[in-house]
């Protein structure tokens, strides 16, 4: 699993998250960097995590600001910690970034970034000021050479908190979110819009839609209901569950996909099936898997055979 979080809970006094940005050119691989008068350096854009939101979400919010591009993460990418401050322990995320525009934006503050340059690999290992910023970029080469850097993002979604089984005495597939589900769902809109998603799949029972519901709402794209991601059909029929699993591996398109913790097992079956065994062994292991409201990333690199590359997991702050 990825060192690049694992959950949005991490044990360091400043947490922040940042971006390699990356493109190619007919000469080759270009990455970008910025350039910090205060210090005098260049490094990869990154900034703190503000209050309520997770690594990925700042990752993103800060290259807009400091660069003026905005991105979808790609392959989480090897974290830094170091020392900052009064002996203060900071931790950053990375993860690559593609880009094939233009930007859209400017810097937001010049005081904090004055100057953006894309460089190819050399110029960055010798531009670039930390020595130990060389490991985000040693790791984008190693993945542009195994094909990997293009590796999309597959969600698996555990629903929110929902009302409690044993309480319940209507249709199962009614039982409804609680109210700290749904404010999961809505925190998980700005989480899961940190991925370029183009599907969202769900089990058509009512507290997995309404799961996905604030995510849809927000991007307009349609939830596509699939029956064999319910419990019931699950218990009955796994390997329908696995079909439509391995129909969305093939496919190769960036997905959210919202089932119930007693489908997990099946799901994780999959993936552990399309992962090396290091990786295998690092999905979740015992019942229950994820908390509700929780989500894993296995990222797919691209290819006639899908192969998961990295995972890691996450949930919304503060629910």
């Amino acid at each position: 699993m990825s060192n690049a979080g694992e959950s949005a809970r991490l044990r360091a006094d400043v947490l922040a998250g940042g971006c390699i940005l990356w493109r190619e050119r007919s000469h080759g691989l270009e990455v970008l960097l910025v350039h910090r008068p205060r210090y005098r350096d260049w490094s990869w854009p990154k900034g703190k995590v503000d209050k309520g939101e997770t690594l990925p979400e700042a990752a993103v919010r800060e290259v807009w600001e400091e660069t003026g591009y905005a991105v979808t993460l790609g392959l989480p990418l090897p974290s830094a910690r170091y020392t900052v401050g009064k002996n203060q322990r900071k931790h950053v995320s990375y993860w690559a970034a593609e880009v094939t525009a233009k930007p859209t934006g400017k810097i937001q503050n010049p005081k904090e970034i004055d100057r953006v340059r894309w460089m190819t690999v050399d110029e960055a290992r010798n531009r670039l000021t930390r020595f130990a910023d060389r490991e985000q970029l040693d790791k984008v080469v190693q993945a542009h050479a195994s094909g990997s850097l293009r590796a999309w993002p597959f969600i698996i979604v555990r629903h929110g908190k929902a009302f409690p089984r044993s309480k319940w005495h209507e249709t199962e597939h009614e039982r409804p979110l609680l109210a700290i589900g749904t404010r999961q769902s809505l925190a998980l809109t700005g989480l899961l819009s940190a991925w370029k998603l183009r599907r969202l799949v769900s089990s058509p029972w009512k507290r997995c839609v309404a799961t996905l519901a604030p995510l849809s709402a927000a991007t307009g794209r349609g939830i596509r209901k699939r029956g064999s991601l319910s419990e019931k059909s699950n218990a009955k029929d796994p390997q329908k569950t696995r079909a439509v699993l391995e129909k969305i591996l093939a496919k190769g398109t960036p997905t959210a996909l919202c089932t119930h913790r007693p489908v997990l097992p099946t799901v994780l079956d999959v993936l552990a099936d399309h992962a090396p065994e290091g990786l295998a062994r690092s999905l979740p292991p015992r019942d229950p898997y994820m908390n509700p409201g929780e989500i894993l990333v296995a990222y797919v690199r691209p290819g006639a055979v899908p192969r998961i590359v990295d995972v890691e997991r996450y949930r919304p702050i503060d629910t």
